[in-house]
Formats: structure tokens, sequence, C-alpha cells
């Protein structure tokens, strides 16, 4: 499991509840598609794209602090290094989170 750190987001939220149900799913939104979409450009071998995408899902998950947002760096800056199963992997970490912040949001 990973850890999440939530003291950003309970400063950016300030106790609004529809800030949290927006960012909820918008979290869930991006990783999911993203995660798709570079698992997509790497059979492609579209690596130009793919950096790109690993960017795009980068700051939502250094948000939260969860371990990936170094992978999706380390993707963004090297995506010819990426394979299939640290996509997956980067994809679990989110699904991991977004399962906390759901039980987070709720209390």
């Amino acid at each position: 499991m990973v850890k999440i750190d939530f003291s950003y987001l309970e400063v950016l939220a300030e106790g609004d509840d529809d800030f949290m149900k927006e960012y909820l799913e918008t979290f869930e939104s991006n990783y999911t598609s993203l995660t798709k979409k570079m698992l997509d450009e790497l059979k492609k071998k579209d690596f130009v794209a793919l950096g790109k995408t690993a960017h795009q899902l980068k700051p939502t998950a250094k948000m939260i602090q969860i371990p990936c947002g170094e992978d999706l760096e380390f993707l963004q800056h090297n995506p010819e290094k990426a394979t299939a199963d640290k996509i997956n992997s980067i994809r679990d970490e989110c699904e991991d989170a977004f399962g906390q912040l759901k039980k987070w949001a709720k209390s």
C-alpha cells in the first residue's frame, strides 16, 4: 500500500466538499485515461508522446506524494526506457491512492 500525504489537499480544499469531489473525479479520470494512453504510446513506440503523457500525470501524483510521481518524472525525460510493467505499476499505485483518497474524503 502506498502512503499518501493528504496535508497539501487539506490546505487546498479548506473543508470544501465540492472541491474534494471534483479533485477525486479528476484524479480518477486522469490516471485511468493517461496510463492507458501511455501503454498505447509504448506499443506504437511513440516516445515523444509518452513523455508528454507522463508529464500530464506527474503533477497530480506529486501533489499527494505518490512514489510513482518520481517514476513519471523519469519517464517524462526518458520515455524510451518505459516498459508495460512500469506503466502498470504506476496505474496500480494511482489506483491504490485513489482508494485511500476516497476513504479520506469521506472521513
